[in-house]
């Protein structure tokens, strides 16, 4: 008969803990990267979606038959599921046949009215009906 003592093998409580600190940081990481990932996911769909707002409002200028007028006007639109508000502003130029347009998009109701999207163009009265 074996009287002897035998070592059991196994993981001890101190090296178990250190396992599942190592790990639970590692997941921290993970989640972290993966918040950041999908924030900056979602702002880049919102931009997204911005620019083609200010776009279509710079087609629907474009094909005005009249000429647009000088100053500011704005008005709201819903695209993706999102109301924005764009706001336009039509400058004179140094050349009479030429006007900028300033088109500024924002999400509707935001206290803090940042431009998602913001596009500068000319138009020009070739081709146009006088007012």
């Amino acid at each position: 008969m074996n009287t002897s003592p035998t070592r059991q093998r196994g993981f001890t409580l101190l090296e178990m803990l250190v396992a599942v600190a190592v790990l639970a940081i590692a997941m921290a990481a993970i989640i972290t990267n993966g918040a950041r990932y999908a924030s900056g996911a979602a702002s880049l769909r919102d931009k997204s979606i911005a620019l083609w707002v200010a776009r279509n409002h710079l087609a629907e200028v474009e094909l005005l038959p009249n000429w647009p007028n000088i100053g500011k006007s704005n008005d709201d639109v819903k695209m993706g599921g999102i109301e924005w508000t764009w706001r336009t502003e039509v400058i004179s130029t140094q050349d009479p046949t030429l006007r900028r347009l300033n088109i500024r998009v924002e999400k509707k109701g935001e206290r803090s009215a940042i431009a998602y999207a913001t596009l500068t163009s000319f138009v020009s009265n070739v081709g146009r009906q006088e007012q």
